[in-house]
């Protein structure tokens, strides 16, 4: 299929997910595929918890349609990803033990690692002493990162549009770094992922037309869409570094916010007494709300430092900072805040 169809594809997906998301909704009231406020879920009513459960068929059957298959492991990937998504869907409606879905997400990272193309091997000049070759590290290192990855968002899905918003952002980033890079094939492979996410993002984010979101992304959502980020970051990290498309350092500083948000509040938890994986009110979204700032405004004051952080990381390169300069710089930050959140456990 040749490139001038893709814009087709893609704002037929556009419409196409908004007509599925506003059935949905109406569909889940009926079947009770709601998250009902109480505890530390302060949302005012009953809200679908569909998104992920549209996201993910839209992009499969967006994908197909555009041939993704004969361009990337599309369907290897996608298969390791509903199953997370089914995982995820059941423990949105029945609650699976923390350490179950654990596992899962173990396993699922493996398989997508192994038979994915999602193996970070190279890493970049990250001491100044030459480019670091994971070798033998490569596999079990990328697990680790997918799993971190995947549990950090899935955390930081606590206000509306948070977590969407900023998985959006920065598929945005990796799509202008294909861009940039001569690499169509993934920009349409991200593109289209993003089709069903901003049609998402019109139930679930806040704005003059919308007090509150309609939809959420659930478990299912949030887990499978940061295992898919996951993997373009990785993909396109592991170009050879000459060409200079994405160096592995900047993927750290596209996904600061959550990783060093969750990175603080596992020693808090454990400084605490509690397991890293109990939930709570302890994230930077909760805090700002608990301050009084509104929930519309938390969104968008965390998502502007995604942004900015993720600008840092992409075009401190481009301006030829040293991997090991941007390396530095993101742990001074990563342990400034995990001591100020620890001096206030």
């Amino acid at each position: 299929m040749t490139l001038p169809i893709y814009p087709l594809i893609f704002i037929s997906g556009f419409i196409a997910s908004l007509l599925v998301f506003w059935v949905g909704i109406k569909l889940s009231h009926k079947f009770g595929m709601l998250d009902a406020p109480g505890g530390r879920k302060q949302h005012e009513s009953a809200t679908p918890l569909i998104g992920g459960l549209v996201i993910i068929p839209m992009y499969l059957i967006l994908g197909w349609i555009a041939g993704l298959q004969s361009t990337m492991p599309f369907l290897q990937l996608l298969g390791g990803v509903l199953l997370l998504l089914s995982i995820g869907a059941l423990d949105d409606k029945f609650h699976i033990h923390p350490w179950v879905k654990f596992v899962i997400q173990i396993w699922v990272a493996c398989y997508v690692v192994i038979f994915c193309e999602a193996e970070i091997e190279k890493m970049g000049d990250l001491f100044g002493l030459g480019n670091i070759n994971m070798s033998y590290f490569a596999k079990p290192f990328s697990v680790v990162c997918l799993v971190l990855l995947m549990n950090a968002i899935n955390m930081m899905d606590g206000v509306d549009g948070l977590a969407s918003g900023f998985i959006t952002i920065a598929l945005g980033w990796l799509m202008l770094i294909a861009f940039a890079g001569g690499l169509p094939p993934i920009v349409w492979a991200i593109a289209f992922l993003l089709a069903p996410m901003l049609a998402f993002l019109c139930f679930n984010m806040r704005n003059p037309l919308r007090k509150k979101a309609s939809i959420f992304l659930g478990d299912a959502g949030s887990l499978s869409l940061a295992l898919i980020l996951g993997w373009f970051a990785i993909h396109l990290s592991q170009y050879p570094l000459h060409l200079d498309i994405l160096h592995p350092v900047s993927i750290i500083w596209i996904m600061a916010v959550p990783i060093i948000d969750t990175f603080a509040i596992f020693f808090v938890r454990m400084k605490q007494g509690r397991s890293p994986f109990e939930a709570d009110r302890l994230h930077l979204h909760h805090i700002l709300m608990d301050k009084g700032v509104s929930p519309g405004n938390t969104t968008m004051i965390i998502l502007t430092i995604a942004i900015m952080s993720a600008a840092i990381g992409i075009c401190g390169i481009k301006l030829g900072i040293p991997d090991y300069a941007l390396l530095y710089s993101w742990t001074a930050i990563l342990m400034i805040y995990t001591h100020q959140r620890l001096k206030r456990a």
